[in-house]
Parts: structure tokens; sequence; C-alpha cells
């Protein structure tokens, strides 16, 4: 496959369950980046007692992104109010890839600008 036939990693989203499950997020994205025609390695793991929505660390060709598990993706909900059933739109979780930046913010791929 050619690199631009390939869906760039930070606009794969993976819809997963809750921020519980992280490690199912970073698996789950692993799979659809690897679908999409990229070679994925997991780098490292966040410690489950990260509060912030980190997930890990995948390498991706060469260029690291960190795996993240938010409220990203638009659903429904499906709630009862006075025996009616209601729908409303709300943010569910997702996980998704973001670059991981040196500390200068410099870009591997740009050079120093």
């Amino acid at each position: 496959m050619a690199l631009d036939d390939r869906t760039d990693p930070v606009q794969i989203i993976a819809k997963v369950g809750s921020f519980n499950n992280r490690g199912r997020a970073v698996e789950v994205w692993m799979y659809l980046a690897t679908k999409a025609g990229w070679q994925v390695s997991l780098a490292a793991v966040t410690p489950e007692k990260s509060q912030d929505g980190d997930c890990g660390i995948v390498d991706v060709e060469g260029l690291r992104y960190r795996i993240r598990l938010t409220p990203r993706i638009r659903t429904q909900l499906a709630e009862t109010e006075g025996g009616t059933l209601t729908w409303r739109t709300v943010f569910a979780h997702a996980a998704w890839a973001e670059p991981v930046l040196e500390p200068d913010n410099y870009l591997p791929y740009l050079g120093r600008g």
C-alpha cells in the first residue's frame, strides 16, 4: 500500500468502552492502524493509576504517538423521562493518537525551524 493511500495515524479513532479499559484501547487502536497499512509496535505502557487519559506510547514506522482514551466521539444515549423514551447526543470514549514531540517541540521529520 502506498504511503499516500493510508489513513494518517492521528485520524484513526478507535471506538472503545469506558475509561477503565485502557489496555484494550491501545490494542484496538493498534489493530486499526495495522489494518490501515501501518507497522505499529508498543513502545511503552502508561501506568493504570494515571488519570489523564494516557494509555501508552506506540511506534509507527519510526515516529512515536501517545495513545489517549478520552470522550471524543458523538453517540446517542437513550433515556426514559416520564415513561417516554428519549435520545440525546453525548460524547463517548475513544482511543486516538497524538504525536510525541521532543521537549523543545522539535518535529523529527520537519527539522528545526
